[in-house]
């Protein structure tokens, strides 16, 4: 059984979270901790395959209970859950040492699929941000990007981190659709899925019968030969799809208001 241990400072947050995590698909033993009890469960847990960092880590107190974190727990993977984007954080992270960041508002199938990719050996970062991040910083910071599928399955070596191309800014409708082989419709409905709508809601955002949607659905499932929604999105993440995580829909805001 694989271990994922979760370090978030607010007790009912931490529940919470541990609640959506044991939804996860997959043989996960999950552990909450706070930092107040970091050593003295540090012998039960140290060398985890995931950990779960819900502390911001643009302060210092946060960047400091990273690095302890990393020193004493020693995870195998780390990825970030935020309510900002830290963009100058990420830019000034040690190479290697994180795998993912994602907004604390993202759906139970975008953290799915999120989880699933790093425990792939890929890196999940929104571009459009990591983008920003790295424009804005004043030293270069290794770049971390979607693996594409080709690399994906493989665990990162250090010179993967060196080589990794610059981070590429959120793609375009049409792009994406291209991309995954689907039309640009599906493509906005398979965003808005990984957004947690149902297909009721979505069909009404884009102006089209519920029936319709569910075709797309369908449709796109096929295409990408997979069986539900959650699938769908690791997929899609997995072949370098944004599905709109740029700075202005991280946390799909933007892309609803166009939409509506």
């Amino acid at each position: 059984m694989s271990k994922m241990v979760l370090i978030e400072a607010h007790p009912l947050l931490r529940l919470g979270l541990r609640q959506i995590l044991g939804k996860v698909e997959g043989v996960w033993e999950i552990v909450g901790l706070d930092l107040a009890n970091l050593d003295e469960a540090a012998e039960q847990n140290r060398g985890a395959e995931l950990l779960i960092f819900g502390l911001p880590i643009e302060t210092e107190t946060g960047w400091q209970a990273l690095a302890d974190v990393r020193r004493v727990l020693a995870p195998k993977r780390i990825l970030l859950l935020v309510d900002n984007m830290p963009m100058q954080a990420l830019s000034r992270l040690p190479e290697g040492s994180i795998h993912g960041c994602l907004m604390k508002t993202a759906s139970i199938e975008v953290l799915e699929a999120a989880i699933r990719l790093v425990m792939a050996g890929g890196q999940c970062f929104p571009s459009g941000q990591m983008a920003q991040a790295a424009s804005t910083a004043e030293t270069p910071a290794p770049a971390v990007h979607h693996m594409p599928a080709a690399s994906a399955m493989a665990p990162a070596s250090d010179a993967d981190h060196r080589t990794a191309p610059a981070p590429k800014s959120a793609m375009p409708i049409t792009a994406g659709a291209q991309l995954l082989k689907i039309t640009p419709r599906q493509y906005e409905v398979l965003v808005l899925l990984s957004r947690g709508y149902p297909i009721k809601r979505v069909s009404r955002m884009l102006n089209i019968s519920v029936a319709t949607a569910k075709t797309h659905a369908c449709t796109l499932y096929q295409r990408l030969q997979v069986k539900n929604k959650g699938e769908a999105v690791y997929t899609a993440l997995q072949r370098g799809a944004t599905l709109d995580w740029d700075a202005g829909g991280a946390n799909g805001s933007n892309y609803e208001r166009n939409r509506i």
